[in-house]
């Protein structure tokens, strides 16, 4: 497990994947908010310290991707996984360009793990 919990932020308007994905990654040691739009997640996210965003694209009326650009203008600095089931190449490669990794839903917690710890930089073992 990690020796200094990072905190992830996800972002996704569905309710019970936000909280599957807040549960199991909990198991690997990590502290998760869960924010079911982004507005919510703007709000909240400028008194913290995010070690990543996990953030689907499609947001009901909201998208991800303007959500990444809005925290990328306030300085945010922290790396973005855009997540998302079922998008087109083109909506793919513009989630990339924002982004420093692009999951197809649905995705194995593990898989999620990895590249959670590829982007921090860090491992959980």
């Amino acid at each position: 497990m990690f020796s200094a919990r990072q905190t992830i932020v996800v972002v996704d308007d569905d309710l019970d994947t936000g909280i599957a994905l807040t549960r199991a990654l909990a198991v690997f040691g990590y502290h998760v908010e869960l924010f079911l739009s982004a507005a919510e997640c703007l709000n909240a996210v400028v008194t913290g310290v995010t070690s990543c965003f996990v953030i689907d694209i499609h947001l009901g009326k909201e998208c991800g991707m303007e959500l990444s650009k809005q925290l990328t203008a306030l300085g945010i600095k922290s790396p973005v996984i855009h997540m998302s089931g079922g998008v087109s190449d083109a909506v793919r490669q513009e989630a990339l360009a924002g982004c420093a990794v692009f999951l197809d839903k649905p995705f194995a917690v593990l898989e999620l793990v990895r590249v959670i710890e590829r982007v921090t930089g860090r491992a959980s073992h």
